[in-house]
């Protein structure tokens, strides 16, 4: 079987480098990811990958002006 490259499958994010990139703990990318409050992923299998438009999406999502803004 032959491994196919294609411009979205090379921008994949692992959650790994989506933890490291957000300086949280792999197990906090986990935890987003099961109560739906992280970005959109893909499920390929068993291997979780995230699209960095949709983690960019999520990002702009998390902007607040307050602390007492509700999330």
């Amino acid at each position: 079987m032959s491994v196919v490259s294609t411009p979205l499958l090379d921008s994949l994010i692992t959650p790994d480098t989506l933890a490291e990139r957000l300086g949280v703990k792999r197990r906090t990318v986990d935890e987003w990811r099961i109560e739906g409050s992280g970005p959109r992923y893909l499920r390929l299998g068993r291997t979780v990958r995230y699209r960095p438009e949709a983690v960019d999406e999520w990002l702009l999502g998390q902007e607040r002006t307050a602390t007492s803004e509700e999330r």
